[in-house]
């Protein structure tokens, strides 16, 4: 578990996954558009299963996900982000991107971490541009971006 000034950020438990399923297919939050077709729910679940849910602390609302994860299709460590609209413009996004960030060089010790945004989402890459990551060019039509350790 990670815990920040206003968030707790932690794996999914199997009763998360109904209320993160919601955010995930909400068109909005571009959770599954990077695949040709709209994928089954049933994968979109598995997918789901892996992330890390981001609770609000004073609530205790789910209200996105934040999740550092190794990405075998490019054998590097990844970060990935959304959040309920609702909660969009509260910097969690930032906040929770950091903290993982941190977790990642701090406590499992990678050399590195990259992340990919739509080009269509600008809010998104300055997120990544204010957690210090640099864009480095574009993968299948995504800016792709990196960070090194301090």
């Amino acid at each position: 578990m990670i815990e920040t000034e206003r968030l707790v950020i932690r794996p999914l438990t199997s009763t998360d996954v109904e209320q993160m399923f919601e955010q995930w297919v909400d068109p909005a939050n571009e959770r599954i558009d990077f695949v040709p077709e709209r994928p089954s729910d049933g994968q979109v679940r598995r997918w789901i299963e892996g992330t890390w849910g981001v609770w609000e602390r004073e609530t205790g609302e789910l209200v996105g996900d934040c999740t550092l994860f190794f990405e075998d299709g490019i054998q590097q460590w990844e970060l990935a982000y959304g959040f309920r609209r609702d909660r969009w413009g509260r910097g969690y996004a930032t906040e929770a991107g950091e903290a993982c960030v941190r977790y990642g060089f701090d406590v499992l010790g990678v050399e590195k971490i990259v992340a990919d945004v739509d080009p269509q989402n600008p809010a998104s890459a300055h997120v990544l541009e204010k957690l210090g990551f640099k864009k480095t060019g574009e993968v299948d039509g995504k800016l792709f971006y990196e960070r090194a350790p301090d």
